[in-house]
Order: C-alpha cells, then structure tokens, then sequence
C-alpha cells in the first residue's frame, strides 16, 4: 500500500492549501484506522509543502508505524521533474527533504508528482541520499489522456520492467547500474490505484485478479496507489467550469477525466478500498513498506 499526500484539490483540479487540514483530519486519519484493522505497514509519500503545512499528519502516520517517503516539495504542474532543469530538479529535491525529514527523521524512498521525472532525476535521487522510487507504472497506457512533456515518459512505461530493478542513467524503463531501486506500480494498461478502483469497481476487479496472480506466479510485490484526497466528498466545494478555468486549457477531455476522477469519493472510495485490503490479506500477501520491501530485496539478491 503506498499514499501520495498534497494537497490537491480534484473540484479545483489542482493544488489548493485550503483542504490541507481536511486531508489530514478526514483522508489520513481514516486510512490509518482502516490500515490498522488489517495490519497493513504502507508508505506515505508527502510533497514537503504537505509536510510544511500539516507537520502534525507527518507526525502522527509515522507514530502508527508507518513509512514516511517524499513526493517532492510541489505538486504543481509548474514544477513536475521532468520539465525542470537538472539543478531546478534538485533544489525541489533537497527542499522537500529538508523539510520532510525536520519532522520524520532520515527517509530514503520517492515517487514523483505525477510519476514525472527523467533521467537526470536518477542522479538527483542518488545525491540527496534516496534509495528506492516508485514512479514507473508498467505497461499502463494513458491513451487520449496522454498529453504535453508525459508524452514520452508514459510511452516508456509500456516496455518498463515489471518486477523491481535497478534505475538506469540512459533510460527510465531499463535496468542499470544505479543505486536506485525502482519499484513499479502495478499496472496491466490500467494502473492499480483508487483512480481506477473509482472509475470503475467492475474493471478493476478483473485487473486486481489478474495482478495477484502475476504477483504469485513470478514473485513481485502488487503495488497500489491511493490518495487521501479520495476520501473527501468535496461537497459545497468549488467545481470544475468553463468560468473557473482558463477557457484556452478548456478541453473536453478534461472534463471526461473530472469527471471519471469524481466517482466514487468520499466514504465511497474507503468502503472500495476496505474491499481491496481484505482480498489481499484473504490472498496471503503480506502488508510492507518500501524501504522494507528494499531491504529485502537486497538481503536476498531478488532479481530475475
């Protein structure tokens, strides 16, 4: 189980400090009761501004025995990695850091905002003393909703690995000689997150059967991405219009994905996710960490 905490705001579509504490009262402290009844050890990845702002919901994950990881310092699409330059990259690196480790003490895994970075990243990760990264989705396809720098990056996840392996310096999707574990979102063209557990209980069934058997059958950890902003019912909140929005980034794309992304929220989206833990406890799987989950692979040479 892994957490992308920011603070954003799916009404708004995009980052907004108002919810920060809402988040933490509603979203985090109903995922730690719900994780505490199955026994579940995840990893929270908060952007430093989340950290910055609610140091308190840093405090209290970790007291539950929790991993605390860094999802950057901003989740605005003016800073995602791989449109910034290599030292733009790491000075928002070494500022979430700094800040997320002032109220955890020392982490060492990442994912970035919006699972955007390059190559340089891998370095970068390397220098401010990050051990693992869980940003690749293997073989998820994105489709229409493919768009802008992504383009890319997202392609590559079609020919990622899809068990754990070690980053490569010349391309995301192979294995190298890094010292930075990546390990993939679980995917088989739709990710295994609380979007697509949202979107639509049925298909993801089909994909949550199909993944568990992929992860028995080769040995690889099911990797599922949820957010605590999913717990919100935004009600009484701002929604998406022509009027609130630049009418130049107006899409009708944009509004099908608020649209899918609005499904399901609120104590909705917790009763799905119940349902999820408990057919991966009645599977057999074992609730771990990342660093945990390094560590192991480390200890035992995993590899194919």
């Amino acid at each position: 189980m892994t957490n992308d905490v920011e603070c954003f705001s799916i009404p708004n579509k995009g980052i907004d400090l108002n919810i920060a504490n809402e988040i933490y009262n509603v979203g985090i402290k109903s995922l730690l009761d719900l994780y505490a009844h199955y026994d579940v050890k995840s990893t929270f990845y908060f952007t430093g501004i989340m950290a910055e702002t609610v140091p308190e919901a840093v405090e209290l994950v970790k007291s539950h025995g929790h991993e605390i990881g860094c999802h950057s310092h901003s989740h605005s699409e003016s800073k995602y990695l791989d449109t910034l330059s290599y030292e733009e990259q790491k000075n928002e690196l070494k500022k979430a850091k700094k800040v997320i480790e002032s109220i955890s003490g020392n982490i060492c895994s990442f994912r970035a905002p919006s699972l955007r970075m390059n190559e340089d990243t891998v370095r970068i990760l390397e220098q401010c003393g990050f051990t693992s990264d869980s940003s690749m989705c293997s073989q998820r396809f994105d489709g229409p909703f493919i768009f802008g720098s992504r383009r890319e990056l997202k392609t590559k996840w079609l020919f990622a690995h899809r068990k754990p392996y070690f980053l490569s310096y010349e391309s995301l999707s192979k294995k190298g000689n890094s010292k930075i574990l990546e390990i993939p979102i679980s995917a088989s063209l739709f990710s295994y997150s609380g979007n697509t557990m949202r979107r639509s209980p049925f298909l993801f069934k089909l994909l949550q059967k199909q993944l568990f058997y992929e992860s028995k059958k080769i040995e690889k950890p099911s990797v599922f991405v949820f957010h605590p902003h999913e717990c919100l019912d935004y009600k009484n909140k701002t929604n998406l219009t022509k009027e609130n929005r630049n009418i130049s980034k107006y899409y009708m794309r944009d509004m099908i994905k608020y649209q899918l992304k609005s499904k399901n929220l609120g104590v909705k989206s917790l009763e799905l996710l119940d349902n999820v833990l408990k057919c991966a406890a009645e599977y057999g799987f074992e609730f771990v960490s990342a660093s945990d989950y390094e560590k192991e692979y480390k200890n035992k040479g995993v590899g194919d």
